[in-house]
C-alpha cells in the first residue's frame, strides 16, 4: 500500500506543495481546477520528468502492486480515433476447484511476501545496529588520534583529517601489523630522532678518561721523617718536630753554627747530625712527594681542560645541567685536595688522604656513553632514514592498535554477529522470493487455463443494457484479443458516441480492467485503484449506478482476501462524494481505514486539508461553507451562481434575472456580469480550467450577491448561511419563520441536487 504522497512544483502546486497520508480508502474532494488531476497523474505515471519533485512513499515491505488510475488521460489513451480497444483478460467461471486453487496459491504467495517484508524490516533494524557500532568505533578510534596526534602526527599523515579513513587504518593495522609492541617512551625517543631532529650526522663525544691513581699515591699517606738511629732522632720524634727542624735545617747553612730560630750557638757536630738525620732517603721521599703532588695537579687540570666543552657547547643528547653539576663537585673537591697537598708539602711528616672525584667522573662518563649510543643510533637512522621511518610508522600504529584493542575486539565480534544475522536474513529473502515466484508461476499457469477476453465483453454489455444503453455494445475485434464498439446493425460506433456514452463505457471498461488485465498473466495481481471524477457528463441515474459500482469496490478493498488493497477517489461532485462516502449507521463519522481531504486553490496555489470526519454534508451547505471559508477563490463567482440557482428554484422557481431587473443600472451590469461568467463556466469537464480572478472583483460580486437576497426579502437566510462574516453589518436583521422553514427543508432536499 501507499503510505504517503508528496506533490510539489507541478501544475498549481508550489515548492512547499502538499503531503497526503493515505489509508485503505481515501476521499479527496476539490473543485475543478484545484489540482486533482495532478495527483492522479502522479499515481498513474510518477516516473515522468515533470514529477521529479514529487514522490510516492510505500509502506515497508510492500512490492508487486499494480496501479490502476482512471482519469481523463485514461479515456484518451483507451478510446481514441482507432476503433480497436485492448481486450481485458479475466478469470472464467468454468472450474470452481481451479479458481479455489488459484486463490490458495495467491494467498500462500502473499504469506511469503509478508515474511519477506518482516525480514526486510529486521535487516533494516540490524543495519541500524551495524551503523551504531560503526559510528561508535569511528569515534573511539578518533579519540586515540586526538590523544596522540601532537606527538605522532608524522605517523598519522594521510588520515589526520578524516575520521572514517583513520578508523579503516586502525582496522587494517590490527589485521596486518605484526611488529613488536614498544612503550610510549621508546617511541617518543625514536620520533625525536627520526621525525624531529636534523638530518646531519653527529660526531661521537670523546671517551671520558681520568687517571684515578693520582688520588691514591701512597706517598700522600707516608709520614716523611729523618733517620731514626741518630741520637737526636729520639728527641725529634718525641717532640714531633721533624717538619720544624727540617725548616731550620734549610737555613742553617748560612748561619755558621747559629740556630736560625733562637740565634744561640749550636752544639758541636749538631749540623752534622742534622745532615745525617735528613739523609738521602728523606730527600728522595720529598722528591717523590713533590712529584706526586705535581702529577695530581697536572692530571686534574688536564681533565678540566679536556672536557670543559661538555658544558661550554651544545652537545646533542647531553644533559648539560647534570654534567655541570658534576663539574662543580669535582672543582670543589679538587680545591680541598690541593689544600691538603700543600699542607703535606709543608709538613712531610703529615699523612693526608685525598677526596676522590671518581664517582663524579663516572657519572659524566656514563652520560657521555649514553649520548654516544644515541648519536650512534641517530647516525644509523640517518644512514637508513627511509627504512627507519617506515619501521617507526609501523611501530606507532602497532602501539595505537594495542591501545585500541578492547574497542577493536568489541567492534569486530559484534559486527560479525550482526552481519551473520543480516546474511542469514538475506538468504531467507531469496528463499522466500523463490517460493513466492514458484507459487505465482503455478497460479499463472492455472489462470491461463481459464482466462479469456469474452467474459469481459459479456459483463460490460450486460451492464450497458441494465443502465439503458441499448444502441451500442462491445464486440470482438478482427484483431484477436481486442474489442470494438459497434451499433446494433454492426457499424462502428466509436466516433459517434456522445460524451455521456463515451464516459460511461470508459468507466465500465476500467471497472472490468481492474478485475482483470490487458496481459493474460496479470489477471490476479495485488492492485491499488485511483479514480478521478468518473461521473462527468452523466445524468443522475447513471451517477447512482457508478456510485454503486464504487461502493462494491470499497467492499472488496476491505476484504483482506481480495487482491484490491487500496482505493483513492477524487471528485468535484458533492452528491457523488456523498453517495460513495456515506457509511450506514455512522453518518459523517470517519471509519478507521478512511481518510477525508479537501483541495482548495487560493491565488492560483493549491493546498490540502485533512478532516477528522466526512466534511461533505450536502451540496447546498458545502457551497455556503466554501464561500465563507474561501471568498477569494477563483471559483467564488461559480459558487455564488450555484447557490442562487439552488435556492431560488427550490423556493418557488423564481427567476433570478427578474430580481436583478429591480437593481439600479450601475449594479445591474455587475449582476449580469456575474451570471454571465458563471453560466459560461459552471459545468466544464476539464480539470485544468482556470479563469483569472482577483480579490477586488470577488468583493464586488459578493456585495451584489448579498443584495440579491436583500432585494428579494431573503436577507435573513443570507445572514444565517454566511454567519459571523456579515453578522456585524446585519446585527439587527431578523430571521422570519418562513425562511427558517425553507432553510431546514433545503438542507434536507439539497442532498438530492447537484
Amino acid at each position: 500500500m501507499i503510505e504517503k504522497i508528496r506533490v510539489k512544483e507541478v501544475a498549481s502546486y508550489d515548492a512547499t506543495g502538499i503531503e497526503v497520508n493515505l489509508g485503505k480508502i481515501n476521499y479527496i474532494y476539490g473543485s475543478n481546477g484545484t489540482g486533482k488531476t495532478a495527483i492522479s497523474e502522479l499515481l498513474r505515471n510518477g516516473e515522468e520528468e515533470k514529477f521529479s519533485s514529487c514522490s510516492i512513499e510505500w509502506k515497508p515491505g510492500v512490492s508487486d502492486f499494480d496501479m490502476f488510475v482512471y482519469n481523463r488521460h485514461f479515456v484518451e489513451e483507451n478510446f481514441n480515433a482507432s476503433n480497436d480497444i485492448k481486450g481485458i483478460f479475466t478469470l472464467g467461471k468454468e472450474s470452481t476447484e481451479i479458481l479455489a486453487l488459484i486463490g490458495q496459491k495467491k494467498q500462500d504467495a502473499e504469506k511469503h511476501q509478508e515474511r519477506i517484508g518482516k525480514l526486510e524490516k529486521n535487516i533494516e533494524q540490524n543495519a541500524g545496529k551495524v551503523e551504531y557500532l560503526h559510528e561508535k568505533f569511528i569515534n573511539e578510534c578518533w579519540d586515540l588520534k586526538q590523544k596522540y596526534d601532537e606527538v605522532f602526527e608524522d605517523a598519522f599523515t594521510g588520515v589526520r583529517n578524516n575520521k572514517k579513513r583513520f578508523m579503516e587504518r586502525c582496522l587494517d593495522e590490527a589485521t596486518n601489523n605484526n611488529n613488536d609492541i614498544h612503550t610510549y617512551d621508546e617511541l617518543i625517543k625514536r620520533v625525536e630522532s627520526v621525525f624531529k631532529n636534523s638530518r646531519e650526522k653527529v660526531g661521537a663525544i670523546p671517551e671520558i678518561y681520568y687517571e684515578s691513581s693520582v688520588e691514591q699515591q701512597s706517598i700522600f699517606q707516608t709520614r716523611i721523617i729523618g733517620k731514626k738511629d741518630i741520637d737526636i732522632a729520639g728527641l725529634i720524634s718525641e717532640l714531633n718536630i721533624s717538619d720544624w727542624v727540617q725548616q731550620g735545617h734549610k737555613h742553617i747553612e748560612d748561619k755558621d753554627s747559629i740556630c736560625p730560630f733562637c740565634q744561640q750557638v749550636l752544639p758541636v757536630d749538631f749540623k752534622k747530625k742534622l745532615d745525617e738525620y735528613f739523609d738521602e732517603t728523606y730527600t728522595e721521599q720529598i722528591q717523590i712527594l713533590n712529584s706526586a703532588i705535581e702529577k695530581y695537579k697536572k692530571e686534574t687540570s688536564s681533565f678540566f681542560e679536556r672536557y670543559q666543552f661538555l658544558i661550554a657547547e651544545d652537545i646533542p643528547f647531553i644533559n648539560k645541567e647534570k654534567v655541570a653539576s658534576q663539574f662543580e663537585i669535582i672543582n670543589s673537591t679538587n680545591k680541598e685536595n690541593i689544600q691538603l697537598l700543600e699542607k703535606k708539602g709543608n709538613e712531610p711528616s703529615r699523612s693526608v688522604e685525598l677526596s676522590s672525584i671518581i664517582s663524579c667522573v663516572e657519572e659524566i662518563k656514563s652520560e657521555v656513553e649514553q649520548a654516544n649510543i644515541q648519536i650512534s643510533e641517530l647516525n644509523r637512522v640517518i644512514d637508513n632514514i627511509k627504512i627507519e621511518k617506515t619501521m617507526l610508522v609501523k611501530d606507532v600504529w602497532q602501539f595505537i592498535v594495542e591501545e585500541n584493542k578492547s574497542n577493536n575486539d568489541y567492534y569486530i565480534s559484534n559486527l560479525r554477529k550482526e552481519n551473520r544475522a543480516i546474511d542469514g536474513m538475506k538468504k531467507g529473502i531469496v528463499q522466500q522470493g523463490r517460493y513466492k515466484k514458484e507459487l505465482e508461476e503455478e497460479a499463472i499457469e492455472l489462470q491461463n487455463q481459464l482466462t479469456s477476453v469474452l467474459p469481459s465483453i459479456n459483463e460490460i454489455n450486460l451492464l450497458l443494457k441494465s443502465f439503458g444503453f441499448t444502441n451500442f455494445q462491445l464486440a470482438e475485434s478482427d484483431e484477436k484479443g481486442n474489442y470494438k464498439i459497434a451499433r446494433e446493425n454492426g457499424e462502428d460506433a466509436n466516433e459517434t458516441l456522445s460524451e455521456g456514452e463515451k464516459t460511461f463505457i470508459t468507466f465500465l471498461y476500467f471497472y472490468q480492467l481492474i478485475n482483470g488485465s490487458n496481459e493474460q498473466d496479470k489477471v490476479n495481481t495485488s492492485r491499488i485503484i485511483a479514480i478521478d471524477d468518473p461521473i462527468s457528463s452523466l445524468d443522475s441515474n447513471i451517477l447512482f449506478m457508478v456510485s454503486n459500482l464504487i461502493n462494491n469496490l470499497k467492499k472488496k478493498v476491505r476484504n483482506n482476501d481480495s487482491n484490491f488493497k487500496q482505493l483513492i477517489i477524487l471528485t468535484h461532485n458533492v452528491y457523488f462524494h456523498k453517495e460513495i462516502s456515506f457509511n450506514k449507521g455512522k453518518g459523517s463519522q470517519k471509519l478507521n481505514d478512511e481518510t477525508f481531504w479537501i483541495i482548495r486553490k487560493t491565488y492560483n496555489k493549491s493546498h490540502i486539508s485533512e478532516y477528522g470526519e466526512n466534511p461533505i454534508k450536502n451540496s447546498y451547505e458545502l457551497l455556503w461553507k466554501e464561500l465563507r471559508e474561501n471568498p477569494n477563490s477563483i471559483t467564488t463567482p461559480n459558487i455564488m451562481r450555484r447557490i442562487l440557482e439552488n435556492y431560488y428554484k427550490f423556493f418557488g422557481n423564481i427567476d433570478v434575472n427578474e430580481i436583478i431587473e429591480e437593481f439600479p443600472d450601475e449594479e445591474k451590469v455587475v449582476c449580469n456580469s456575474l451570471l454571465s461568467w458563471t453560466n459560461d463556466g459552471s459545468h466544464h469537464v476539464n480539470d485544468d480550467l482556470y479563469v483569472d480572478s482577483n480579490q477586488e472583483l470577488n468583493k464586488t460580486y459578493l456585495d451584489v450577491f448579498g443584495k440579491i437576497f436583500k432585494n428579494s426579502n431573503h436577507e435573513s437566510h443570507f445572514n444565517m448561511m454566511m454567519g459571523s462574516l456579515f453578522s456585524e453589518s446585519n446585527e439587527h436583521s431578523e430571521v422570519d419563520e418562513d425562511n427558517m422553514e425553507i432553510q431546514i427543508a433545503m438542507s434536507q432536499a439539497a442532498a438530492g441536487r447537484d
